[in-house]
Parts: C-alpha cells; structure tokens; sequence
C-alpha cells in the first residue's frame, strides 16, 4: 500500500516564440492515502492532467516535490500503471499481446506472463477475445484492454486520464461501474483526471475540485456514493439521489460560478 505527498509543487512552461511563461500548478499540497479512489476535477488548463504527468514521473515539477512511501519520484516506476484517455494500444497486437506488453518487457516467463494476461482479461470481461485484433474491438472494449495492461504489472497505484471521455454515454456509465469493481476487487490507489462531475461524484472516494489557471486546489470533498454504488449496486438509484443531485450542483456553481448581473 501506497501514501502519495505532493509537497509545494508548482509547474511552469517556459516562454515561446508564441507564448508568454505560463504557471500551470501553484503550490499543490496533497496527500494520497492507501486504497483511496481520488478524482481531479476543473476546468480545461487547470493543470489536472499535469498533476497526473508529474505523479506518472512523465514530468518533474518547476518546484516543490512529490514522494510516494517517502521517495522521491524522479521518473517512471513499474508500482504505477497508466490508463490514458486514448487507449494508446498498439495496433499491430492482438488484445492478448497488447495487455502483456508489459510484462514482456519486463522479462516474466512466458508461463507466468500468460497466467497474468488471462487473470486481467477476465477482470475487464474480455476473456473470450484475447486473439482479437484491436480494429476488431468497440470502443469501450479498447478502453478495456487499456485499463487491463494497466492492471497487469499489478501496479500499487493506477493514474487514470479521462480514460472514459471518448465514449457514448451508455457504454461511459458501464465502464465506471466496472473500474469501480475492479477497484474495489484490487484495493489499489486510483488517481482519476475526469471532465465530467457527475462521474466524479459517482466514481470517487474524495474529489479535489481545482482552480482555473494557475491550478490550485480549491476545495476537497469526500464522497460516499461510489461505496454506496459498491454496496448495493444501483448506479441510477444514487445518481438521481436529493443528496447526489445537491452535490452536483455546489460543484458546478463552484467550478462555474453564476455570474450576477444587473437587472
């Protein structure tokens, strides 16, 4: 299990020919605890998928510094797997070979790399179609295979970036339910960048709201919806809720506020 601080971090793109510098994080400090699912939610630019480069160790922070169990990151590390929100599979693999890449590289006998590739796939559902090629699949059956490669390094922490954005609606709320599942099933900790506030109310068990540029923390909440979700498995029942529907709306007066006009 795995304790995530962010401490001070602050982000700054250099200036262009074409752009002035730009401070894209100011000063976050976060703490991520064990098994927590977290949602990052705002507005476009301010900084969620940044705060997800920097923890992925994609990228290093302009100042202040991240750690996960007391260690500095400083790059990439197999205790962290990454769904993004285009599904990044490689085309010329078959879905088999797409979730296994990893271990592959990593060196696993074949025999083991096998067992986890079959484990993973019946995680996501995808167990009959582990021949298939990627052009074969829907979209919601890539993201699947995305989220099992992710799953099969058997990360500590899994960084998720909008991965359910791309798809239709229908297809977007059964594949909530089925990271929700797989969350609970892992007990890993799950760091969501997601657009959308009604999934972030649904999916997580704290949500971290964020300012426009420069992105700082606006206010956190903890959530009881994805548990309940877990507990008694009525996706529509909670997000129809007095309580969910009240949340929903202080959010989104919190992250677009009414503008008041003169009458």
């Amino acid at each position: 299990m795995s304790q995530i601080c962010f401490d001070q971090v602050s982000v700054t793109y250099p200036a262009t020919k074409r752009s002035a510098e730009v401070l894209a994080l100011d000063a976050i400090d976060l703490t991520l605890e064990p098994g927590e699912f977290v949602v990052v939610i705002g507005t476009s630019g301010c900084g969620k998928t940044t705060l997800l480069n920097l923890l992925a160790g994609f990228m290093a922070p302009s100042t202040g510094a991240i750690t996960i169990d007391g260690e500095t990151v400083v790059g990439p590390g197999v205790e962290r797997g990454v769904v993004f929100q285009k599904n990044a599979l490689m085309p010329w693999l078959n879905v088999s070979k797409n979730v296994g890449l990893g271990l592959r590289l990593q060196k696993m006998p074949r025999a083991k790399r096998e067992q986890q590739i079959q484990k993973y796939l019946e995680w996501v559902g995808l167990e009959a179609f582990p021949r298939h090629q990627i052009y074969e699949l829907s979209g919601g059956m890539r993201q699947r295979v995305g989220i099992a490669r992710a799953l099969a390094s058997d990360p500590k922490i899994l960084l998720m970036d909008e991965p359910l954005g791309a798809l239709d609606a229908m297809t977007r709320e059964s594949i909530q339910e089925l990271v929700l599942k797989i969350w609970q099933k892992s007990h890993k900790l799950v760091f969501f960048i997601t657009h959308s506030i009604e999934e972030a109310l649904f999916m997580g068990t704290r949500l971290v709201v964020m300012t426009p540029r420069p992105g700082r923390i606006s206010k956190t909440y903890q959530l009881p919806f994805s548990t309940q979700f877990l507990a008694e498995g009525n996706a529509r029942k909670i997000k129809s809720s007095p309580e969910f529907i009240a949340l929903r709306e202080e959010i989104l007066e919190l992250i677009h506020p009414t503008e008041l006009t003169d009458v």
